[in-house]
């Protein structure tokens, strides 16, 4: 179980509604990436809602990123270099993706400044 996995378990039923941003859990691995997941406890969830930052020089990693379902976001700042299968693209603020997340994909921050992204995909299944 990866460690994205464990804070995504729906161990607790929440009836929770609003959530405040010291409650999200961060369920990046990498210490230059953050990735904050809204409604973890939401029992029966179908999506997982996460505000990423991604610092100057972070990278998902030379080993592309796959799992099921899709996922999509907007970049709310800074810039970011995401690359779905062979089609490599820099996105700015206000750019978005929408993707197959069973396509390789990797994300990696080559500007001096911060990128920020809310985004959204389909949540772990166990």
């Amino acid at each position: 179980m990866s460690i994205s996995e464990f804070f995504t378990l729906d161990l607790i039923p929440s009836g929770e509604v609003f959530f405040r941003d010291h409650e999200l859990p961060d369920i990046a691995v990498d210490p230059k990436i953050t990735m904050k997941l809204l409604g973890r406890q939401t029992k029966g969830r179908e999506m997982q809602i996460l505000h990423e930052y991604y610092e100057p020089g972070a990278d998902t990693g030379e080993s592309m990123l796959r799992h099921d379902g899709e996922e999509g976001g907007v970049v709310v700042r800074g810039t970011i270099q995401l690359t779905v299968g062979d089609k490599v693209e820099t996105l700015s603020v206000g750019d978005g993706y929408y993707f197959n997340s069973q396509l390789p994909h990797r994300f990696v921050n080559n500007s001096d400044g911060i990128c920020e992204i809310i985004s959204a995909n389909s949540p772990p299944t166990f």
